[in-house]
Order: C-alpha cells, then sequence, then structure tokens
C-alpha cells in the first residue's frame, strides 16, 4: 500500500483524518468544499481567519527517509550515503560496500527504506537545506552547493518537489531572522 505522509487531509472509506492543531479548522473547510462549494469554503475560510487548507504538508513534514528494517548492509549504505550526501555518491559505490550487485542493491535498498538510493540522497541533501534555510542562509544558490547542487535551477525544482515551495518562500516562512 502506498501511504501518502505528507497529506492534511487522508481519506480511506469515508473515514476523514486530519493532523495538526488546526486538524477540526482543515478537515471542516476540507468538507465544505465538496458540499457546498469553493465560493463557500473560501467565505468560512475569511470567517474563520484561516488559510484554505493546502492540499498537503510537505512544507512542515519532516522528511520520512526510511522505513524501519533489519538489513544491515542497506543501514551501512544510508549510513555511507548520510555522511557523504553532499557529493554524488553513485549506486556502485554502495553496491561495492555491501559487497553485492548493483541491481541487487538497488533491490533490496528500495525494499528497506521505500526509496532508490538517489531519491534517498536527494532527501538528504534537501533535508540538510531545509536546516540551512531556518537558519536564515542568505544565499539560496550557497545553500545548494552546501548541500551538493552546482546547478541552482535545479536545486530549486528539487527543492519545491520535496517541500511544496521554493527555497526561499521555505527560509521566509521558517527562518526567525525573517520574522
Amino acid at each position: 500500500m502506498d501511504w501518502r505522509t505528507d497529506l492534511f487531509v487522508t481519506e480511506d472509506a469515508g473515514l476523514y483524518c486530519s493532523g495538526g492543531v488546526n486538524a477540526a479548522s482543515h478537515l471542516s473547510l476540507h468538507l465544505v468544499e465538496p458540499l457546498c462549494g469553493r465560493t463557500v469554503a473560501i467565505e468560512c475560510s475569511k470567517a474563520l481567519l484561516l488559510d484554505m487548507p493546502r492540499p498537503s504538508q510537505s512544507g512542515y513534514a519532516l522528511l520520512p527517509l526510511a522505513r524501519r528494517h533489519d538489513d544491515e548492509k542497506i543501514r551501512d549504505a544510508e549510513h555511507h550515503l548520510s555522511e557523504h550526501f553532499a557529493r554524488d555518491v553513485r549506486v556502485e559505490e554502495l553496491a561495492e560496500r555491501a559487497s553485492m550487485s548493483r541491481r541487487n542493491l538497488v533491490r533490496r535498498f528500495k525494499a528497506a527504506t521505500g526509496h532508490r538510493p538517489g531519491v534517498y540522497q536527494q532527501m538528504l541533501r534537501v533535508n540538510a537545506a531545509r536546516k540551512r534555510l531556518e537558519d536564515g542562509a542568505p544565499s539560496i544558490q550557497q545553500v545548494g552547493l552546501t548541500v551538493g547542487y552546482e546547478d541552482v535551477a535545479f536545486f530549486r525544482r528539487i527543492f519545491k518537489r520535496h517541500c511544496g515551495v521554493t527555497p526561499s518562500a521555505y527560509r521566509d516562512r521558517f527562518s526567525p531572522s525573517r520574522t
């Protein structure tokens, strides 16, 4: 089953669920829109002084890097990626460290973590970038470089894909020095 941990409101067989301090408000507005229309939902949002619910919490959620697993070789590969995320770690390097074929490493890594090694490394990089942005890093380009991206446009796309917002919007929202 593919679980979407980034959604604010989830539904399964008619059972709705929401999380966070404003869970009841988000869930209520989520239900008002399909039942009464977007205009009524927006008016309710304004009357309650609440933003319309975002479809996801990706800008706020911690990145779930991996599931718990007992595969020691993959745990070592994860540790290696964590230590060296800012440089391009090739799958062949991980496979050699684990004494297995590239194909077997990728298969076992995905089974153990839920992600391919390259996506896992991207998530590590984005997580490190988020921390630097929260500390108020003035240059998006410098943040991208320090986490391993030489192309700032590519860094922005990857960051937005994982967080739902651009690096500068994330910094503006979460950096204490920007408030």
